[in-house]
C-alpha cells in the first residue's frame, strides 16, 4: 500500500454545532410557525388564516395601494404575495386591478372584504390578547420593538 488514503470529507465537530440552537433563524421561524398556527386556529371558525388576516388588514389600512408597496409593506417579494392575494381574490375579498400604465397592479379591498375583516377582527384581537397575556405585556412590547428594530438594521445592512 502507498500510504494511508485522506479522507476527502472535512471533519465535523459536532460539538462546535451545538451553538446551532441559537441560529437566529432557525428559533425566528420556530416562534413564527407555532404564533401563526395559533391565529390561524383562532380564525379557521370564519375559513380564514391568520396572514389572510393580516393581507386584508393591509389593504384595508393602505387601499388603494399597488402590489409592489404592500411587498415593501410586508418585507416579501411581489410573487410571493401575488401567490397569496390570489386567493382573496377569488374569495371576493380583494380586487387587483391594472394600474396606469399596465405593469402596475393595484390593490382594493372588496365590500365583501371589508365584512370578512369585521368578522375577523374580534378573533384576532382575542388571539393578540392571549399571545400578549403568555408572554407578558412588558416581554411582549419588547419583542415587538426588538423586531421592528431587527428588520430595520437588517434593510439598512
Amino acid at each position: 500500500m502507498k500510504g494511508k488514503i485522506k479522507d476527502p470529507k472535512p471533519q465535523i465537530d459536532l460539538k462546535a454545532f451545538a451553538e446551532c440552537g441559537q441560529c437566529t433563524c432557525f428559533n425566528l421561524r420556530k416562534a413564527s410557525r407555532i404564533v401563526t398556527q395559533y391565529f390561524d386556529d383562532s380564525m379557521r371558525s370564519i375559513g380564514l388564516r391568520g396572514t389572510q388576516f393580516t393581507l386584508l388588514a393591509s389593504a384595508f389600512a393602505y387601499s388603494p395601494i399597488t402590489v409592489t408597496h404592500m411587498a415593501e409593506i410586508m418585507v416579501t417579494d411581489r410573487t410571493t404575495l401575488g401567490r397569496n392575494l390570489r386567493p382573496m381574490e377569488k374569495s371576493g375579498f380583494i380586487k387587483v386591478e391594472l394600474g396606469d400604465d399596465r405593469r402596475t397592479r393595484i390593490v382594493k379591498l372588496t365590500d365583501a372584504g371589508k365584512e370578512k375583516l369585521q368578522e375577523a377582527y374580534p378573533l384576532w384581537k382575542k388571539a393578540q390578547q392571549d399571545v400578549k397575556m403568555k408572554m407578558g405585556s412588558q416581554n411582549w412590547s419588547s419583542m415587538i420593538s426588538k423586531i421592528s428594530n431587527l428588520i430595520d438594521q437588517m434593510q439598512g445592512s
